[in-house]
């Protein structure tokens, strides 16, 4: 059994030309670990985008999210990191930063 990991659609692209390197999950989807290949899937609609090696996991508190993690997210600043994970997890304070590579 392959494990799986989701992604918005509009990530796709980012994801596949290798500008976003990396995700922040809360603690229900921090179960991976180096050297796993996960298939990568849309959330909208479950369609394969690719299949991803992690590379790392490293579980970070909230408040010490940096440049390091808005970069690998794709982002230009850690206050817009900050604001999208806010929107998604309200109140979390641990959160694990698991980075990636394109498998295929």
């Amino acid at each position: 059994m392959v494990d799986k990991i989701t992604f918005f659609t509009r990530l796709e692209r980012q994801i596949l030309s290798g500008k976003k390197t990396a995700t922040i999950r809360d603690k229900f989807e921090s179960h991976y670990y180096p050297g796993q290949v996960v298939e990568a899937l849309t959330h909208e609609g479950g369609r394969t985008i690719c299949r991803l090696e992690i590379v790392g996991v490293e579980h970070v508190n909230f408040d010490k999210l940096n440049r390091k993690h808005a970069k690998a997210e794709n982002l230009p600043f850690v206050f817009m990191l900050k604001w999208v994970l806010r929107k998604m997890y309200p109140t979390e304070k641990s959160l694990c930063f698991i980075s990636f590579k394109v498998a295929d």
